[in-house]
């Protein structure tokens, strides 16, 4: 379809889009209504990484990806579930959303509810509980050496003190049972740099094979999370591994000397005395390397923790942004626009109806003759008469354009008679029948409409003559054409009606006594026309064997083209003499070309209105 049609097909549909239009709008403000009020508020957080990370190559190429990870934290099952303990009502995943704002580092939550102290509440809540809970795990992370260097520090401060209240009495005793304790410390330390060097070990590996991936493109097969985690983890442990090294150092030095001062045999001795001296010496010197390292510890867990803070409160709504009542309306009235134009498309696409003339000449191979118009008869008038009723309507105009036509295409055989037929009932064949025969005697020819329709005549009925006797009664020979055929009042029209309608129709219309009466008609007559039944009975194919010339009526947009192609080639075989196609109710609104022609010539000022006239 071109431009065109399209534009043409909106202006024959303009009420079907119009209606869309208007139920989507209401659609969407009914819904509208129906929704619940939802209210949104919204904060935001800062991530300031910290200096370890900011100096590490791989987190600085996995910026964006660390930013994602703590998208994916705010809205875990344990904080949520966290956040609507503290509320002391239900909070769903599904009412939170969390985004990054400009670049990865600063993130928004939003929340929504149907109360807007309750979804400002639900954000606020949840990103406090998320620091607090952040807080919490990379705090664990330093805890268990933290303690572990606590215990020793009150460990060592303890030996110490029994070292320096020894010097002065000391005793074979005290000093095993010092060297016992050493032994206990050594063993721990062995114990523990076995179980680091092990860790050190598998972090090294998991660190390896994460720059691998980074190195080939296949980082994002790796969490940020991990990533974070074991290099701080190896960084950490090598550090001290490092300091347990030397403290296990310092402890065999310390039972070195007890040992030697127990195996000389002479406790109280000077020489063994230095001895124990050098020791409290080892292990003040060991409590300051503890001390040193605890604020080591603590420094490298605040160097190493990312910075996160909530730099905007959320705040309670103003206005919902549920329902949008004009966005509502807006998407309605498009997809009732959607709708429409579907259905009228989909109704085109199915409709094999005929829809123009054109389609006419090229699948029927037959010339349009006439193009009749919607017949809006008055009140009280005949709509078998219309040409006399109303002789100045661009529809009478029609019907003597189509005899003039009929007068061209009969130049050199003048037709005598001719059968008026159609694919089906509702066709308008009778009113058609019934408006060229009067336009033919107004041109001065002696013209006879018959109804041959003895199933279903119609003729009586529209010109509003008795139907006591008619065709049937000439056929059986109960009387003469003369004595059955009624000139309409006003005109010089003969009509003949059907009379009593037969059993068998067929049998009569294919009977010799109807080809005689026709003769007979042709012989009295200028011009016998004869509103015949439709193509898919019996009668029309004999009548058209019979008469001069058919002439085929279509209803636009009612036939269909296949019925159309199948009556022309059934009358074909019947050895009917098709003259042509007369297309009726045809409406201006169907954009066509040929639809200015039943404008008549009123619209250029040929003809007066007879209404206005009389004013």
């Amino acid at each position: 379809m071109n431009p065109k049609q399209y534009l043409n097909l909106a202006l024959r549909w303009w009420w079907v889009i119009v209606a869309g239009v208007v139920i989507g709008a209401i659609g969407g403000f009914v819904y509208s209504r129906f929704q619940d009020q939802i209210y949104e508020s919204s904060t935001k957080i800062l991530i300031m990484q910290s200096l370890e990370n900011q100096a590490s190559t791989v987190l600085t190429q996995s910026e964006q990806e660390f930013g994602t990870t703590f998208l994916e934290l705010l809205v875990t099952r344990p904080i949520v579930q966290a956040t609507a303990e503290k509320l002391g009502y239900s909070v769903s995943t599904s009412q939170i959303n969390v985004s990054t704002v400009g670049a990865a580092q600063m993130i928004e939550v939003t929340a929504q509810d149907e109360d807007p102290q309750r979804a400002a509440d639900i954000a606020n809540t949840l990103v406090s509980t998320f620091l607090a809970q952040y807080d919490t795990i990379q705090s664990s992370r330093y805890t268990s050496s933290e303690e572990n260097i606590q215990a020793q520090i009150q460990q060592v401060e303890s030996q110490t003190t029994d070292l320096q209240g020894q010097l002065s009495s000391t005793s074979e005793k005290s000093v095993n049972d010092r060297i016992a304790v050493v032994n206990d410390v050594i063993s721990g330390l062995q114990k523990e740099i076995s179980d680091l060097e092990a860790e050190i070990v598998t972090s090294q590996y998991r660190t390896d094979l994460v720059q691998g991936y980074t190195a080939s493109g296949l980082s994002m097969m790796v969490t940020p999370t991990a990533t974070l985690d074991d290099l701080v983890t190896l960084t950490h442990n090598q550090t001290r591994l490092d300091e347990l090294k030397s403290m296990l150092a310092s402890y065999q030095k310390i039972y070195t000397d007890l040992s030697a001062a127990v195996d000389s045999g002479t406790i109280s001795g000077g020489a063994d005395v230095d001895k124990i001296q050098s020791a409290l010496n080892l292990y003040q010197q060991i409590y300051s390397n503890l001390l040193s390292n605890y604020e080591a510890i603590r420094l490298a867990r605040l160097q190493s923790t990312p910075n996160v803070v909530q730099v905007e409160e959320a705040v309670p709504a103003r206005k919902p942004i549920q329902p949008n009542v004009e966005r509502n309306i807006l998407l309605g009235t498009i997809v009732g626009l959607v709708l429409s134009g579907a259905g009228i498309f989909v109704r085109e696409l199915l409709d094999e109806s005929i829809r123009d003339a054109e389609t006419v000449s090229e699948a029927l191979d037959l010339p349009v003759l006439g193009y009749i118009g919607e017949m809006n008869a008055k009140k009280g008038t005949l709509s078998g008469a219309y040409v006399i009723d109303e002789p100045r309507s661009p529809i009478s105009e029609a019907f003597r354009s189509l005899r003039n036509n009929l007068d061209f295409v009969a130049l050199d055989k003048p037709m005598k008679s001719i059968l008026i037929s159609s694919s089906g009932i509702g066709e308008g064949k009778t009113t058609i029948a019934a408006n060229l025969a009067l336009v033919m005697a107004q041109a001065g020819k002696h013209v006879v409409l018959v109804d041959a329709d003895l199933r279903r005549p119609r003729v009586h009925d529209q010109l509003k003559l008795p139907n006591n006797s008619g065709l049937s009664d000439v056929m059986r020979e109960y009387a003469t054409i003369a004595e059955v055929a009624q000139t309409l009042e006003g005109t010089t029209l003969d009509v003949i009606t059907s009379g009593a309608l037969p059993p068998n129709p067929a049998e009569v219309l294919g009977s010799d006594r109807m080809a005689a009466v026709i003769k007979e008609l042709e012989n009295a007559y200028d011009v016998v026309i004869l509103d015949g039944v439709p193509y898919v009975l019996a009668d029309a194919t004999i009548l058209a064997g019979r008469v001069s010339g058919v002439l085929i009526v279509i209803r636009l947009r009612a036939t269909p083209l296949s019925l159309a192609i199948e009556m022309v080639e059934q009358f074909e075989r019947a050895g009917g003499n098709l003259v042509g196609v007369v297309l009726n109710h045809v409406l201006d609104r169907n954009g066509s070309a040929y639809s200015y022609a039943l404008k008549g010539y009123s619209n250029y000022g040929y003809y007066i209105d007879p209404d206005k006239e009389k004013e």
